[in-house]
């Protein structure tokens, strides 16, 4: 689905804000997978909805065979709503002993910037990003150079795929090309410099 003409260091999903109107999310997820987003992720806040239907349709509709759409299932030991590479090593090890090739899937909120002083902004705008759920505590935080390292260190302990939730920001479509460039290209190259006798 989408990019795959380049390495890729994990496949990237997009967790669809629960607070936007079905057209925005739409859009987001059609600008996430038109550049190689492979999976669009509902958040769990509206499993209640009665749009949902409704909203799913739409975005299978939007993004046809580019990506997958399903919803986020809190209750899934696949995905990792963390950053704790000592838990992600754990669980990639838990599945590795009972035979279970199935990826594992990081979910992680998302503030990069050129600077820190940006990410600290973007951050400091989302009324999501409090407490735990801060992505300096839980998720990919700081510079792009920051960012990168933090992303190859999921690989390497195990992660195959990376959702992201990120800052709700007016530039949007400028986040999702930079979340995909940390895992493809130069991060790849990083990856296989940092560890030559890999693979």
């Amino acid at each position: 689905m989408g990019m795959q003409e380049s390495p890729t260091l994990l496949d990237l999903g997009i967790v669809l804000h629960p607070e936007h109107e079905a057209d925005q999310q739409v859009l987001v997820a059609v600008l996430a997978t038109r550049i190689g987003y492979a999976t669009v992720v509902v958040p769990h806040q509206l499993v209640d909805s009665t749009e949902l239907p409704s909203l799913l349709d739409k975005l299978r509709t939007a993004v046809a065979d580019r990506a997958a759409v399903l919803v986020e299932d809190p209750a899934d030991r696949l995905v990792i709503n963390s950053s704790d590479l000592e838990l992600i090593r754990a669980r990639r090890a838990e599945l590795d002993q009972a035979l279970d090739p199935r990826p594992l899937c990081v979910s992680l909120p998302v503030s990069i910037g050129r600077t820190m002083n940006e990410a600290v902004a973007r951050a400091s705008r989302d009324s999501r990003f409090v407490g735990d759920a801060h992505p300096q505590i839980s998720g990919l935080f700081g510079t792009f150079e920051q960012a990168q390292d933090q992303v190859i260190a999921l690989a390497e302990a195990g992660a195959a795929e990376l959702w992201v939730t990120l800052a709700d920001e007016y530039d949007i479509a400028d986040l999702l090309a930079q979340v995909k460039a940390l895992v493809v290209g130069p991060t790849v190259v990083l990856r296989q410099r940092q560890k030559p006798n890999d693979e």
